[in-house]
């Protein structure tokens, strides 16, 4: 009993331990603009279809952003073709037109859940969009936007 408790106890130390970031990838804005024209694509291999995914999108803003939220469309196009559009505001100032969001350098930061539990219905290259909803045709103030996907 000893022995089978000993190869099993590594199997699911190691099991467990396996990493649940999918992917953690970054667009900088050089003059901290983003333009209404620019949509921000990333890619990420999808390996698991058995696993649930949750995705996020991170946002690195300075205090000439002009907004009180961050408005975006997220084109979600998954390696069996199927493709998804969801729309979103993220509040970056309370109320009183503070801003929101943790304090790094010279800017704030913040991360939105976009997608709680999604299931990928085949494995391959999964591709997310990012469309800027903004009213202006030129947006200051946004330095970063990142996508992270992990598995639940």
């Amino acid at each position: 009993m000893k022995k089978l408790l000993l190869l099993i106890l590594p199997i699911i130390f190691l099991t467990a331990c396996k990493s649940k970031k999918v992917t953690d990838q970054q667009h900088l804005f050089a003059d901290k603009t983003w333009q209404r024209s620019q949509n921000i694509s990333f890619e990420f291999m999808v390996k698991d279809t058995t696993a649930t995914y949750q995705m996020s999108i991170g946002v690195r803003y300075s205090d000439n952003f002009p907004f009180d939220r961050v408005q975006l469309s997220f084109v979600l196009e998954d390696p069996s073709g199927e493709k998804r559009v969801s729309e979103h505001d993220f509040f970056v100032r309370n109320k009183e037109g503070r801003f929101l969001g943790k304090k790094v350098k010279d800017a704030m930061e913040m991360t939105f859940s976009v997608r709680n539990s999604y299931k990928f219905k085949a494995p391959g290259k999964a591709k997310v969009t990012l469309v800027n909803q903004l009213p202006y045709m030129s947006t200051d103030g946004i330095a970063e936007i990142s996508l992270i996907v992990n598995r639940k």
